[in-house]
């Protein structure tokens, strides 16, 4: 056999081994819901990030399984390319984080509305008594004298960032700043 053969069939071969996976591969679906909305969130294939089905239930009892049906659903929110995931719920919002790396943003779509409310760079947040409390990296130059870990960052190839504290309440859409800083190590 010569090598231009045996390079077709290997190529025919892993080819077909591509199709077979192709057609049959399953992209991952989680469903989440609270009393106002169910959503289910499908990966995308070969990309990073998910999409996510957001049905109103409107008093209606919520999905009986857990799938992914875009037509089904009142809406559809993410696109390929726009790496979102799935952090949390919290009444008509949904709470989001957009990343492929290290830092990311923290993103919170307004379910009823059908609309981002806030779209922030961000990596640490939390839900806690009704207010989503994260902290926002700034714009402020890190430096030695406001950043007491620059020295060390540095030292470990990293860069520093000033994040600010805020919180969004979840009731009114409202944001503030909580008055505290802190110097955090970028990549």
């Amino acid at each position: 056999m010569t090598p231009v053969v045996r390079a077709v069939q290997f190529m025919a071969v892993a080819l077909g081994a591509f199709v077979i996976a192709g057609p049959g591969f399953t992209q991952e679906v989680e469903c989440h819901d609270n009393n106002e909305y169910f959503v289910a969130s499908k990966t995308h294939s070969g990309d990073a990030g998910a999409q996510f089905a957001i049905t109103a239930l409107n008093g209606k009892p919520k999905p009986g399984k857990c799938a992914f049906d875009a037509k089904k659903a009142d809406f559809v929110i993410g696109k390929p390319g726009d790496p979102l995931w799935f952090s949390a719920q919290a009444r008509n919002l949904l709470i989001l984080s957009r990343s492929t790396g290290p830092q990311g943003d923290l993103v919170v779509y307004d379910l009823k509305a059908r609309k981002s409310v806030l779209d922030v760079p961000s990596d640490d947040f939390a839900v806690e008594a009704g207010k989503l409390v994260f902290w926002q990296r700034s714009t402020t130059t890190a430096t030695k004298k406001n950043c007491p870990s620059f020295a060390e960052n540095e030292k470990n190839g990293m860069g520093s960032v000033i994040s600010v504290q805020k919180a969004f309440d979840i009731k009114t859409g409202s944001v503030q700043e909580l008055g505290k800083n802190r110097c955090d190590a970028t990549q």
